[in-house]
């Protein structure tokens, strides 16, 4: 090797050396930098000369160094692992935000309780109830009815815009994933072509396009990879966000119901996400629970959707399991048990919908529960103020409030039990007026019949089924009350908050209130035993809280176990998320461990490649000096 070649040998040692230090300059100057990532050269040889060959080897020749790499110093499964558990952490953070929210609107955290209105109102139903005569307590009941009503329709009103207000945080956070989609996309771009010569890597662009990748984790989970020209294609549930250097966009829209046959029947307030323009349509399936196992527990976006659900719940969303003892199944003492088959696989059809949508949303659980206590409510006042009975009407026909002919179709209806119902304190005794009316549809079809038609009761007696009118002109006819069933499939036939109001006639005129006794019963005055019987009903097993459950409470229990449950659903989630924020936590220490930048370790490497460019240095002095020799001498 000649002297020339050794001369190279050592320039080769100070360039490797002076991109060391430039290096760990790099990594000094970004210590406070997020998303920095450490850099390290990597060193390899440039060639070697062959020297001299024997029979067992090769004497070979060094040239020198060359940086082969700045590369980054980051572990890609610690990115991954800690990209799912920080998207897992801020998903339950959403839900334990929801619960507080609803505790909040409830009053729960601020003394002001849905419960006191519960215990005001069945306090003057007591009180009345001991002196019916008294129309002060009368009027004092009627008055928390109305109370009573408008306290649960604000709560029930605030959780609704509460599910509608974030609308506007799903819209910001979409905007934020197609911003991110887009960076990244450019990044994509801009590192392809940094890299495309093969001469460097374009670590910056990369910690800045890492950095994205962690910000989006937080919003959303997703799947990514990285082709060999380094770029970055990520997928939101098998659907391309972005692929090499195109972004895919998302978009919001109010959610729209359709019937069998595809068309749109309601258009809800709430807004869903979906695809722009990648071909596909929604971005998460709201009609399956959240799973671990499947990793759909992730991202604050996802986290808002669940929390929010996708309707506004009220006690129908709530199935029912069918009762064997209920008299539907029995028919002249024989119980019909494909009926009851029919009904429970009805009913297991109705669970598995409800399991997967309205119990997996907190605000729709408790939108659902809420509105069945005070359906509940409002039915057993209602029923005991105008009891109805069963009976089956064959060739009924009649004439309507607005004197149209009304013929009922052959079957079996509810009707007011005119021969057992109280009567109100008028002068007229009005019977069928109840407490708590539907808005759009009146609580009995009232039908003007020239003839009594007459049932069974329970013993099978004959008894009449409408209510004999003396007109003026001295003729009798008879009314018989036909009750409005409920339709799950109207909203406006339900007992529910969004459609319930306080009588306005027996608002208007006190005396409407049927709390006398029939005058066909034979007894007079006021009917006590109806409102005792009333108040022992209310500390009987109403309903479940949870189809699931199969633990009853009554109306006394129902709101505590309701609350029970919401505190224990908010504990659940906040111990879940202060575990997901140690793993996070830890889970980021170990990445800085390899990827950060140590300010005493960088020091250390200053002075070694200082120390290196020094020798390197004096390597290169030494070679002049024995060249400069050697030119003195051959020319003496």
């Amino acid at each position: 090797m000649s002297l020339f070649t050794s001369f190279n040998v050592g320039v080769s040692g100070i360039r490797a050396s002076q991109a060391g230090l430039n290096t760990t300059a790099h990594n000094l100057s970004n210590t406070k930098t997020q998303g920095y990532t450490r850099q390290q050269n990597i060193l390899t040889d440039t060639y070697y000369q062959n020297y001299r060959y024997t029979d067992k080897s090769t004497l070979q020749i060094g040239l020198g160094t060359t940086v082969a790499e700045v590369r980054q110093i980051r572990d890609m499964f610690l990115d991954r692992e800690y990209r799912l558990e920080v998207s897992r952490e801020n998903f339950y953070q959403v839900q334990y935000d929801a619960v507080t929210e609803i505790e909040d609107v409830l009053g729960e955290m601020e003394g002001v309780e849905f419960q006191f209105a519960l215990q005001d109102m069945w306090s003057a139903l007591q009180g009345f109830s001991m002196d019916m005569q008294d129309i002060t307590k009368r009027e004092l009941f009627i008055s928390e009815s109305v109370s009573f009503l408008a306290r649960a329709q604000d709560v029930y009103n605030e959780l609704y815009n509460y599910q509608v207000n974030l609308n506007a945080e799903i819209k910001s956070q979409v905007e934020q994933i197609n911003s991110i989609a887009e960076q990244i996309a450019q990044l994509n771009l801009s590192i392809a072509r940094a890299e495309a010569a093969d001469l460097e890597n374009a670590n910056d662009l990369r910690d800045s396009r890492n950095l994205l990748m962690d910000q989006l984790a937080e919003i959303t989970y997703y799947t990514y990879n990285e082709d060999a020209t380094g770029k970055v294609d990520i997928y939101i549930n098998s659907a391309p966000l972005v692929t090499g250097t195109h972004s895919y966009h998302m978009g919001v829209d109010r959610i729209k119901f359709y019937d069998e046959d595809g068309n749109v029947t309601t258009v809800s307030q709430l807004y869903d996400v979906h695809w722009l323009d990648n071909g596909y349509d929604q971005v998460y399936d709201l009609d399956r629970p959240y799973s671990y196992a499947q990793k759909t527990d992730t991202g604050t976006l996802l986290g808002i959707l669940t929390a929010r659900g996708k309707i506004r719940a009220n006690y129908s969303d709530i199935p029912v399991k069918p009762d064997k003892e209920d008299e539907k199944y029995y028919e002249n003492g024989v119980f019909d048990n494909q009926a009851y088959e029919i009904d429970l696989h009805q009913y297991e059809e109705e669970l598995k919908v409800y399991n997967n949508t309205t119990s997996n949303s907190v605000l729709t659980e408790v939108e659902a529960q809420f509105d069945q206590l005070i359906h509940g409510i409002v039915m057993l006042l209602n029923d005991t103020f105008c009891p109805n009975i069963k009976q089956e009407l064959t060739g009924v026909t009649g004439t309507d409030a607005k004197g149209n002919t009304v013929t009922l179709a052959d079957g079996d209806y509810k009707v007011l039990d005119v021969l057992h119902c109280p009567v109100g304190s008028d002068d007229d005794g009005t019977i069928g007026t109840e407490v708590f009316s539907r808005k759009m549809v009146d609580r009995y079809q009232v039908l003007t019949l020239d003839d009594q038609i007459y049932g069974t009761d329970e013993e099978g007696n004959q008894i009449p089924l409408a209510q004999e009118i003396q007109n003026a002109d001295g003729t009798t006819t008879y009314k018989l009350y036909v009750y409005n069933e409920e339709d799950p499939s109207d909203p406006d036939t339900l007992y529910t908050l969004m459609s319930l109001e306080i009588n306005p006639d027996m608002i208007s005129d006190y005396a409407l209130l049927p709390v006398k006794f029939n005058p066909a019963s034979g007894e007079e005055g006021y009917n006590s035993p109806m409102l005792n019987d009333l108040i022992s009903k209310w500390y009987e097993d109403f309903t479940v809280l949870d189809p699931n459950s199969k633990t009853t409470y009554s109306y006394d229990e129902y709101y505590q176990a309701m609350i029970t449950n919401l505190a224990t659903r908010g504990h659940t989630w906040k111990s879940i998320t202060d575990n997901q924020d140690k793993v996070v936590a830890d889970l980021e220490q170990q990445r800085q461990q390899v990827m950060g930048v140590s300010s005493e370790e960088e020091m250390v490497n200053l002075l070694q490649f200082q120390h290196a460019y020094n020798a390197a240095s004096r390597y290169i002095t030494v070679i002049d000096s024995m060249l400069g020799y050697l030119i003195e001498r051959l020319g003496a």
